[in-house]
Order: C-alpha cells, then structure tokens, then sequence
C-alpha cells in the first residue's frame, strides 16, 4: 500500500465547488484501489477572512476520506501579505504533517490558502509532487486572468505591472471594515472617534485609513511584484503537472512553466448517478438552468439580461441554482436584475442549492444549461455532468468551456459578455423545433472518474510511485499509459 497526500485550497463539507467536488472523488476511488489517503486543505470564509479565531487545525473524516484542515487562525498568525502564496507557517506545519503522514507522493489540487511553499517541503523532504492544475492561481492572483474592467487577461506583464492595477488593491480592506478593525483592537479611541460630530468623524477616519494605506502599500507592492518569479519557480519543481485543457497548457507554458512537464489529463466525473436520468421530463416550455456558484465572474447577471431579452411571449422559463447569501452583495443584485427585466416570479427562479446525489434528478427538469461565465474556466465538471445527463449546454466562447461544447454539435456558443449573443442562442432553441433534438443526439458518453484515475495512476508511476497491481490491472497498464501523452 503507499499513502497520497492530496492538498487542496479548501474541501467538504463547507466548501463543495467543482475543486473539491474533483478532489473527493479522486480520493475516493485512490481508496478504493488500495491507497492510503490523507486530504490536506484550508478552511476560508467565504467573504471576511480578517476575523479568525480558534483552533489552529482539525481533522475529519468525510464520505471515508480522511482530512486534515488548515484553519484561519494557523493561516492568518503573523499574516503579510506575501502569504497568499508563500506561508513559512504552514510550510513548518505541513512539514510535521509529511514526517507524520509519511506519503509516498504530495498531489496538489489547489495551493491557495496552503501557499506554494508545501511544495518545497515535499521536495526537501525528497517526497515526489505532482500537480493537477484547476484553475491559474500559480498564474494569476485573482485565479480568473480576468481585469477589473471585464478584460480578459493572458498573465502578469513585466514587474507584474498589470497585477499592481488588478490584484494590489484587492489586498487591503475597505474603509469599512478598517474601521471595524479600529473599533475592535482599539476601543478607547473608537469611543474618541464616535464622539466626534459626524463629518469630522468621518474625516479622522478617512486620514487613519490613508495613513494605514501608506505603511501597507510597500510591502503589497513588493508582494506583488515577486509572485509571478516565486510561484514560476515552484510550479517548476513539480515532477508532472497535468492540465485538462489546451488553454491551460498554452497559459502555463506563456508564464514560463516549464513545457515537458505539463501532461493532457482530462477531468472525470462519477457517470454512475447520472446515466440513468438521460430522459427529459415532458414539456412544451424550453426549461433553462444555471447550476453554480452566484458570482460575478460566473455571470449569472449576462444570463438574467439575455433571459430578459426574449419576447413576452416566448414559452420559456429559466431557474437558476446557487446559494443567494454565499456573496450576499452579488446575491442581492441578481435579485434586482431579475426584477429589472421584469420577470415574474413563474419565469425566473431562484431555486436555491441541492445535494450533489439530486444533480441527475435537477437535470430532468432542465432542457438546456448555461455556462456564462468571464473567465476561461478550466473544464466545469457541471458541463460533464450536464453532458452525462444528455442536456445541451449554451457556454461562452472561451477557454476550457468551448474545448468541451462544440457549436451546434453538443451545444452551442455565445461571445464573451455579450447577452444579445447568447439570447440569439435561446431564440435558436425556441425557433428551430429539431435543434435541441439534434444536439442531444450530439452528445458523447463522458469520461469517467475510474478512467481519469487511470492516467493520474500512469502519472505516479512515472514519478517513482508503484503499489501491488492485479494480473488484470498489469495486463492493462500500457494502455493505460498511453492515455497520459504530453500535449504538443
């Protein structure tokens, strides 16, 4: 048997996006081939992480797989903000960690929240490490390589100039919770400050707060400056890096990763809770969905306004899925658009969230989902999962999502941020009567979570790491092998 540490930026049973959906189930079916496992993650809010406390650690276990977690108040002690990719705390705690563990292979899923630095414990400690790459973190530090303005970026420029004007300001907190901060540590001169008549008071608070910036603004600089060269230098000391998509490859290789290291794994999913929920539910309305995250970047508003755009009479309704309170901001505009274009609550629905087990059962109620995300995404499990299900998908034309939709084969595109583009894409499946037929018809079986974990097992091999393999498994290793062929 030899033992997996799987390190992951966050995981079950608070945190449960296609990451960690990808991370659970390659854990489990390495347990189930005879592996020992242990997943290794952090445990971030998901809005306010300035006000952590507690325990430095924990440990669970879930669906059978054993976790160990980083919390907030390991990952937040002394915090500057080069931490964000490079912690000499965890990197001591996760060194005690590994002579515990004692794993045979460190495979990262996600650094975020570990920091790069787990990366070069495992090679002092001569561990083998390989990465499965799911978004551009080692790359960019918003992780979408998208601007504030909506532009779509290819990477840090020279000095990481670029990164000054996007990442930097996102370092420090707003005047509102800077002030929090004041009235919490320092509650003698809060009481000083809320003396003051009002606009002097907001003018005290206004000058700490620039006097704050000014002692920061150094050190973000420099932080930011360094981290296109620090994580550079750490993606290359992974022995295999495996990338879904050719976007991936081609962004990594541009950022000066190192190009023979890189290999085409494409995702899996668990197929088996799926397949036998291929059959729609009748209907005589076009039933559109969103299954995901209520984030800007997801672009949830662009499919609102496009939804918007349809003709009063169209027989069509959308319901989207995600949790409202998870960015409660953004939450609360989705609700104002929907009411801006003047939906009544019979056409848009905000349906909440559901339990992974019901994703087949969602889909038979769904003719057709949407993926309008801003960023190249990687390869969204929920297009596989939709795939599986024998459900079009409409997806932006970009990235790893029009790897995985092929127009008017599968599904069809639509361009980047642009709503009449994909409301001409609904108007197709409202006039064309055989359109939503022929793409169904389109679409191809999905690959498989037990295939995927073939080629991350040809991977380990190839990195020095052997277990005790069946007559039937040695019989198949080369092909399976050759399934992990580097992208050229």
């Amino acid at each position: 048997m030899k033992r997996i540490l799987l390190a992951v930026h966050k995981f079950f049973p608070k945190h449960r996006a296609g990451t960690e959906v990808l991370t659970l189930k390659v854990a489990q079916e390495l347990l189930r081939r005879g592996y020992e496992v242990l997943v290794v993650a952090g445990n971030p809010p998901d809005v306010d992480a300035r006000h952590a406390d507690g325990e430095p650690t924990s440990d669970y276990v879930h669906d059978g797989v054993p976790v160990h977690v980083v919390e907030e108040s390991l990952r937040l002690d002394g915090y500057t903000f080069k931490h964000e990719y490079w912690h000499d705390g965890i990197a001591k705690h996760f060194e005690q960690l590994v002579d515990r563990f004692a794993p045979d292979l460190v495979h990262v899923f996600h650094a975020q929240n570990l920091s790069a630095s787990i990366i070069d414990v495992a090679c002092r400690k001569s561990v083998p490490a390989v990465f499965s790459a799911m978004d551009f973190w080692f790359v960019c530090p918003v992780v979408q390589l998208k601007r504030p303005d909506g532009a779509i970026c290819r990477g840090p420029s020279a000095l990481a100039a670029n990164c000054l004007t996007c990442y930097t300001p996102q370092l420090f907190p707003p005047v509102e919770q800077f002030a929090e901060a004041i009235e919490r540590k320092y509650r003698s001169y809060s009481k000083i400050l809320k003396a003051l008549p009002g606009a002097l008071r907001t003018l005290s608070m206004q000058g700490l707060y620039g006097t704050y910036l000014s002692g920061k603004i150094p050190a973000a600089i420099g932080a930011t400056v360094e981290r296109p060269k620090v994580l550079r230098d750490a993606a290359n000391r992974f022995q295999r890096i495996m990338v879904p998509t050719k976007i991936m490859r081609d962004i990594f290789v541009e950022n000066g990763i190192r190009e023979d290291l890189i290999e085409h794994v494409p995702f899996g999913i668990d197929t088996a809770p799926l397949l036998s929920y291929q059959n729609k539910t009748p209907s005589d309305t076009l039933r559109i969905g969103f299954i995901g995250t209520f984030f800007e970047h997801k672009g949830v508003d662009l499919l609102i306004e496009a939804f918007g755009k349809l003709p009063p009479s169209a027989k069509a309704n959308l319901t989207l899925y995600g949790d409202l309170e998870q960015f409660p901001e953004y939450g609360k505009y989705l609700k104002e658009c929907a009411n801006r274009i003047g939906a009544s609550s019979s056409k848009v629905k905000f349906a909440g969230t559901f339990p992974n087990p019901k994703l087949g059962e969602v889909m038979t109620e769904l003719d057709v989902l949407i993926v309008p995300s801003r960023w190249y995404e990687n390869t969204p499990l929920v297009i596989q999962s939709a795939l599986a299900t024998k459900t079009p998908v409409i997806a932006t034309n970009l990235g790893g999502m029009s790897e995985l939709v092929k127009h008017e084969v599968n599904g069809l595109l639509f361009s980047l941020n642009d709503a009449n583009s994909l409301c001409q894409q609904l108007l197709r499946l409202l006039n064309e009567p055989s359109l939503l037929a022929s793409l169904r018809s389109g679409i191809a079986a999905e690959r498989t979570v037990e295939e995927m974990v073939d080629d991350i097992e040809s991977v380990y091999r190839r990195v020095g790491v052997n277990r005790a393999e069946s007559p039937n498994e040695s019989s198949n290793r080369s092909s399976r092998e050759l399934r992990g062929t580097i992208l050229r």
